[in-house]
């Protein structure tokens, strides 16, 4: 099948939902289809070309679910509706979505998903465009009856085809107020006019004295929450309204009027059937349009549109406003701002809490501390309604080790506390200890457990894979142990005052005739940071100590791993060993550990899909290693893994890199010996 498009930026704009090639208008073959936009010219011509050379049409447009930001702003699409009739706002015609409305036979099944579908946008408030603003409180008078008049874009195509241009935005406020006589008028202004794109259709000028605007780009689903009613001429938001349960008067013939549902004001007469609310739901953003996620750049479904647009929405509000950063060191800095971007928002570094006082601090401001070098209770002697975040490097990190100051492709931003520390619940133990995992996300955690023992990824990458042959003897139990940084954040708060050398002692009296593998930290044998490394202190506890190999081929190797934090516990799970921990690793006391130590309020059992799916998918933030853009972290591993096989394959990249390392670790002993 050949799609050919009648516009390039159509291409560019939907290729992504299509897994054939597009070809732009050439050297056009008979029975091919042709796309266009909605009732614009593309669209127009679409329909002249497929009559021209006996092929067919298929007009698209955005779906009801759409992005995050505005598309204005070049914010990726979840979703496009496909017609092969017509256009679903162009009630002068036919299209598929109003015979589908017409004919289908809705079985339960697919009403049962329009229902699950309803209750999901009403919990996450998803609407097309996702990035919007709370609701104050208070904003409402309480026990006020209200009734909402939806503006709209001036010259909208919908108002044109949706035949509502010989209403005006006056006459739907006038009825409204003789209609409503008990009840506060309040009048919506639409998202594009707001920020400053485009017109709107009712002019500001004429506001009633007893009608209020609301004028700022407020949630629709959270906003109609507060309506018993509204009026409009052919807005989406229309629907939502009949979502939220508000009686909805409409001026023009949308999609969804015509079928029993909403007051209107024109006749239909193709609209023959009557339809319940989930009925006109499960055929236009079910039946209807088709679902790509961008984030993970693959086909998708209205519930992964739904909680990837939650999960999106939420860190674009931790990053909206101004976020001062505190303990970050200068090379990671710029690192860190993709991490962070947002549509409105200013990034601070500052030094030290005394620098925050220079700036005048609102409640709005908020703070990110760099693991542990600042306190929370020290930034909450001053600034005690901000929100303060914890920042830390990801469970998937990078090619090569941080302290080489290489760009961590993943990021942790914690609102309760540090994960390392055992001592408080942290974001990842609440998901852990009480997150609702469905099969889909137990699937994809299942594929992502293959994939990364697969290309044998883990927190750092670069170290070659190799079988390693150990002089154990046959059926001799191996233990592999992972050295850890003597002064890392984790081993200081996790550790339960365990260092490496007691860990090596205690390994060894309990398994005498085990042979024991030691592993040094990569940080440590670099010179990077501080660790055992006495090689004879090691060997009088230990069998042998592997160095310059990835910690997959050690794992690999062992049977057991015994460690007192290591995030290659972790590793070691998802690669079936057992795993025997001496500290409060953030694995350790759901039921997949072996520990020596326990917290009470870890008392839920979790099986490996559910570890991974809360700890390597929704806990951290991914970016593309490419084009530094936020994403999941199964196409940051896709990137990951071909730039890996570049690193081994290319010996003048290699060479580049470990000179530019090598350059780096000299830098850092000549500060390391200035300050001494």
């Amino acid at each position: 099948m050949n799609l050919y498009s009648t516009s390039k930026r159509l291409i560019k704009n939907v290729k992504n939902f299509y897994k054939i090639k597009l070809y732009s208008f050439f050297n056009v073959k008979d029975n091919s289809i042709f796309l266009g936009w909605g009732r614009k010219k593309s669209g127009l011509k679409a329909i002249s070309l497929a009559k021209r050379h006996k092929g067919s049409f298929l007009l698209l447009e955005d779906g009801f679910i759409r992005s995050l930001n505005l598309g204005l702003y070049n914010s990726p699409s979840f979703s496009i509706v496909e017609d092969d009739v017509g256009i679903y706002y162009d009630s002068n015609e036919a299209s598929r979505l109003e015979n589908l409305l017409n004919n289908h036979t809705f079985d339960s099944l697919l009403l049962q998903k329009a229902k699950k579908a309803i209750a999901l946008i009403q919990k996450y408030e998803i609407t097309k465009y996702n990035n919007t603003l709370e609701i104050p409180k208070n904003f409402f008078k309480k026990h006020e009856k209200r009734v909402l008049i939806i503006t709209q874009v001036d010259k909208d195509a919908s108002l044109k085809y949706g035949q509502a241009l010989s209403f005006s935005t006056n006459d739907m406020i006038q009825d409204a107020i003789n209609e409503n006589k008990d009840a506060k008028i309040y009048i919506k202004i639409h998202p594009d006019v707001l920020s400053g794109k485009r017109k709107s259709d009712f002019d500001l000028n004429l506001l009633p004295e007893n009608c209020e605007l609301i004028s700022k780009n407020y949630n629709p689903i959270a906003l109609l929450k507060y309506f018993s009613k509204v009026y409009t001429k052919t807005s989406t938001m229309g629907f939502e309204a009949l979502i939220l349960g508000c009686k909805c008067v409409c001026y023009g013939l949308p999609f969804y009027a015509g079928w029993g549902l909403t007051i209107d004001k024109l006749v239909c007469q193709r609209r023959k059937a009557k339809r319940t609310l989930e009925e006109v739901f499960a055929a236009s953003y079910l039946l209807y349009p088709r679902y790509f996620n961008p984030y993970l750049n693959q086909k998708s479904d209205i519930f992964d549109t739904i909680y990837t647009l939650n999960r999106y929405k939420n860190i674009e509000k931790i990053n909206s406003k101004r976020l001062f950063f505190l303990g970050f060191a200068l090379w990671k800095r710029r690192f860190i701002k993709p991490f962070f971007t947002a549509q409105t928002n200013k990034i601070i570094f500052v030094n030290s809490i005394k620098a925050l006082f220079k700036f005048n601090i609102t409640k709005e401001d908020k703070f990110f501390i760099w693991g542990y070098k600042f306190k929370k209770e020290e930034l909450r002697k001053y600034f005690k309604e901000n929100q303060i975040y914890f920042v830390e490097d990801g469970f998937i990190r990078s090619i090569s080790l941080g302290s080489d100051l290489t760009r961590a492709f993943s990021l942790v931003v914690d609102s309760k506390s540090f994960y390392v520390d055992p001592s408080k619940e942290s974001d990842l133990e609440n998901i852990l200890q009480n997150y609702e995992f469905d099969e889909n996300l137990i699937q994809r955690a299942r594929n992502l457990i293959e994939k990364l023992k697969v290309n044998k990824i883990s927190k750092y990458n670069g170290l070659k894979h190799q079988e390693l042959f150990l002089k154990a003897d046959k059926n001799q139990k191996v233990i592999l142990i992972p050295a850890q940084v003597e002064d890392d954040v984790s081993m200081i708060l996790g550790g339960m005052g365990f260092n490496t050398k007691d860990l090596i002692k205690e390994v060894r009296l309990k398994n005498p005739k085990a042979y024991i593998i030691f592993k040094p930290h990569p940080d440590v044998l670099s010179g990077n940071r501080k660790g055992l490394k006495d090689e004879r202190i090691i060997l009088e506890f230990c069998d042998e100590i592997i160095k310059d190999v990835s910690i997959d081929s050690a794992i690999n190797v062992s049977d057991e791993i015994h460690t007192i934090t290591s995030t290659s516990g972790f590793d070691a799970l998802l690669r079936g060993k057992k795993v025997f921990t001496y500290g409060l690793p953030f694995y350790a006391g759901w039921g997949l550990t072996q520990d020596k130590h326990n917290i009470t309020r870890r008392t839920r059992k979790l099986s490996i899909e559910e570890l991974v799916a809360a700890t390597l998918i929704i806990y951290p933030r991914y970016i593309n290693p490419i084009n530094k853009h936020l994403c999941e972290i199964e196409v940051t591993l896709d990137i990951m893994q071909k730039m890996q096989n570049i690193y081994f394959s290319k010996w003048w990249i290699k060479l580049g890199i470990d000179i530019r390392i090598f350059i780096i670790r000299k830098i850092r002993r000549i500060f390391e010996k200035i300050i001494d």
